[in-house]
């Protein structure tokens, strides 16, 4: 048990109640940020559309009504991710809110000028999944696909989970990748805006991590290589 907190205690080190008050300040204002950045998804979510990215691909997937749990889940999925990014992490809950962002703020380009639109299939089950998937069509028009938002944001927050610990944390990778392959499953995105997603959120992540926690505690680090004196000698 004392193992326990002491290992407690060195995670919480890293964290934001123990980086000072202008970083603990800074990390509230990121928070802030991105909340008012989100805002701007409904704005731009109308039509017309210039662009309708349908491929045979699409075409040919079924609508899964399942797969509405794992898309619902975004929200929580991230600000839980967050939560303990920001006690345990400081570095990495900074690193993924400006990759958010970023990401927003570039997807709105596309939005705003490369409107794309998805055609959504009547269902008419009665089932509770089936319920589901028409209580997210009715709270989302069919605009703002290209670049799937649930696709880059989930996977920026897999990539931060890669970066905070990679021992405990395949779930949430695979749960990030069920979302993903959500967003077409239901029909809300097609498989180009899952393209867009992944590369945005791989370009933003890559720069902000390299900026914000370049060598991470005990992730990704080269062997150093043994000095001569760790060497075993040879026998005479």
């Amino acid at each position: 048990m004392s193992s326990v907190l002491t290992r407690l205690g060195a995670e919480l080190k890293q964290g934001v109640l123990f980086i000072g008050w202008k970083g603990a300040a800074f990390c509230v204002a990121l928070g802030v940020a991105d909340y008012i950045a989100s805002l701007g998804y409904d704005y731009l979510n109308h039509g017309p559309y210039r662009m309708f990215l349908r491929s045979p691909i699409d075409q040919a997937l079924p609508v899964v009504p399942l797969f509405v749990v794992p898309y619902v889940s975004l929200q929580p999925f991230i600000y839980a991710s967050l939560v303990i990014f920001l006690l345990f992490r400081a570095r990495v809950f900074q690193s993924a809110v400006l990759s958010m962002i970023a990401t927003f703020l570039v997807s709105y380009v596309f939005f705003a000028f490369l409107q794309t639109y998805v055609d959504r299939p009547v269902l008419s089950g009665d089932d509770v999944f089936t319920k589901m998937v028409r209580s997210v069509y009715a709270g989302d028009h069919p605009f703002n696909d290209f670049p799937s938002l649930h696709v880059s944001t989930s996977t920026i927050i897999a990539i931060h989970w890669w970066r905070f610990s990679r021992r405990f944390t395949w779930p949430l990778i695979l749960w990030a990748a069920l979302i993903a392959m959500s967003t077409v499953m239901v029909r809300q995105h097609y498989v180009a805006d899952i393209a867009g997603g992944l590369i945005l959120a791989f370009a933003t992540s890559r720069f902000f991590l390299s900026l914000l926690d370049p060598q991470p505690r005990d992730v990704g680090r080269v062997p150093s290589a043994p000095s001569a004196a760790q060497l075993p000698s040879s026998g005479a």
